[in-house]
């Protein structure tokens, strides 16, 4: 917040000045998120067999995932309380799962309504790219 310098005369003058009555602040509410739904972001998502993927879910309501070297895209909605993906791929349905309530840490669980379970946790940020240095200018 910028911090405001009065002038000793405009003070005076301002507590000589009957105040009005401020006027209430509206508090800002946050919609709850639908149940089933999931924030935006990249996860690391653990398998029944062991394996890991990376999987991120975008705000427009597009998704992508990698497993074992195969990626695939498409949309996510939330429909009763699931979250149901619809793979881009030709004739594919929609894949529904139900995710446990985020942990402080952001990560859940998952069941798809084919009995799959997975744990999912945010995926780590990856570093920024040094700009390179810039090279010292030449001795003359």
């Amino acid at each position: 917040m910028k911090k405001m310098i009065l002038l000793a005369g405009v003070a005076a003058l301002a507590a000589c000045t009957p105040s009005e009555p401020e006027a209430p602040v509206a508090e800002e509410t946050v919609a709850a998120a639908p149940a089933g739904s999931v924030a935006a972001g990249t996860y690391d998502v653990a398998w029944s067999d062991g394996s890991v993927s990376s999987f991120t879910i975008n705000d427009d309501g597009t998704y992508s995932g990698t497993r074992d070297d195969v990626t695939d895209t498409g949309t996510y909605e939330v429909k009763d309380g699931k979250i149901c993906f619809t793979s881009s791929a030709e004739g594919s349905e929609a894949e529904c799962w139900t995710n446990s309530e985020a942990a402080a840490d952001g990560s859940f669980t998952s069941v798809s309504d084919a009995g799959e379970t997975v744990s999912l946790t945010v995926a780590a940020a990856e570093p920024a790219a040094e700009a390179p240095a810039e090279a010292a200018p030449a001795a003359e």
